[in-house]
């Protein structure tokens, strides 16, 4: 007797999962800053002074940010696919 075959529905879990994992490790990589002091003596008549930054830099903060948008996407678009599949 041929049976009708079942479509396999496509599990949308994993799909989430890696958004939220994508957007942790961003937290995670753009929270970190790094910075320094020059701290001089009172006697050479200079200021002290500390700056800060991304520990990624600029350049790479901008890339970090690119590639997440291009990855959330494709996830965001197979979730939908898995979603609609359903």
């Amino acid at each position: 007797m041929d049976e009708a075959p079942q479509l396999r529905r496509r599990p949308r879990w994993p799909w989430a999962v890696a958004i939220g994992l994508v957007i942790a490790v961003d937290a995670i990589l753009l929270g970190f800053r790094t910075g320094e002091c020059i701290d001089y003596t009172a006697e050479s008549g200079a200021v002290s002074t500390c700056t800060s930054g991304p520990a990624l830099g600029s350049e790479g903060t901008w890339l970090l940010v690119a590639v997440s948008i291009v990855v959330i996407s494709y996830f965001a678009r197979r979730f939908v696919r898995a979603a609609r599949d359903r």
